[in-house]
């Protein structure tokens, strides 16, 4: 066990380089959330807000995991620093702990306003845990979406093509930072097949107290769906060991 955390550690401090040399990604970041938050309370009033913190925090896990981390892993892989790390002691699982562990300061740029949001709204703890615990699955759930696609573009440039437009697709167009609820039934139902709009699906109805409800089961499925398919995407792409 000490083995494996001194791993994930270890790989960390290699990805962690990158905010020594531009820290100011993630000022830029925090300071573009706080002004979205600006303009919300500007045209919907404060509780707008509620919506946000749902948001801000399924959107900057699911960005970290399909934009950050699938792009790293994509570009270990075409630059062989894959290769050299698959015949390290390194596991697996420690590689993507490393990756997801050393660019997770990402994540403060959406969770320190979301974290900031729910103490002014005066949000309980269970709530605000709650919604954490939503962050992991998001940040899974992006990263397999990505590397599901990236993991077999022959044209190495088309990374950031794929991975940039992806993002945009899955967090502006569907029901993330507006509610679903405004949609008309069948196009609803539409819209939750994306993931992130079922993920903050389910964060609005435990911002609300509600744990369990006949209408969680649809996009509880959705994501059952999607991790079980992108987890078989990768895994045929993504192997450890002698390929």
């Amino acid at each position: 066990m000490i083995k494996f955390i001194r791993q994930v550690i270890g790989l960390a401090c290699l990805e962690i380089q990158w905010l020594r040399r531009q820290p100011l990604w993630i000022i830029q970041g925090i300071i573009s959330a706080i002004g979205f938050i600006l303009v919300l309370v500007a045209w919907g009033g404060v509780s707008a807000l509620r919506r946000l913190i749902v948001a801000y925090i399924i959107v900057g896990s699911w960005g970290l995991g399909l934009n950050i981390i699938a792009q790293d892993i994509g570009w270990s892989r075409i630059g062989r620093e894959y290769e050299r790390l698959v015949a390290s002691p390194l596991s697996l699982h420690a590689y993507f702990l490393g990756v997801t562990l050393g660019t997770s300061p990402f994540l403060l740029t959406d969770f320190l306003p979301a974290i900031l949001l729910a103490i002014y709204l005066k949000l309980n703890f269970v709530t605000i845990i709650g919604l954490i615990l939503l962050a992991p699955l998001a940040l899974v759930l992006g990263a397999f979406l990505s590397l599901s696609i990236i993991l077999r573009l022959k044209n190495p440039t088309n990374i950031s093509a794929i991975t940039n437009p992806l993002y945009t697709i899955t967090t502006i167009l569907p029901p993330v930072y507006y509610p679903a609820s405004i949609l008309p039934p069948l196009i609803k139902e539409i819209a939750l097949i994306v993931p992130t709009a079922s993920l903050v699906e389910i964060g609005r109805h435990l911002l609300n107290g509600v744990i369990f409800d006949n209408s969680l089961m649809y996009p509880i499925a959705v994501v059952i769906f999607w991790l079980i398919l992108t987890t078989v995407l990768v895994a045929k792409k993504l192997r450890w060991g002698l390929e």
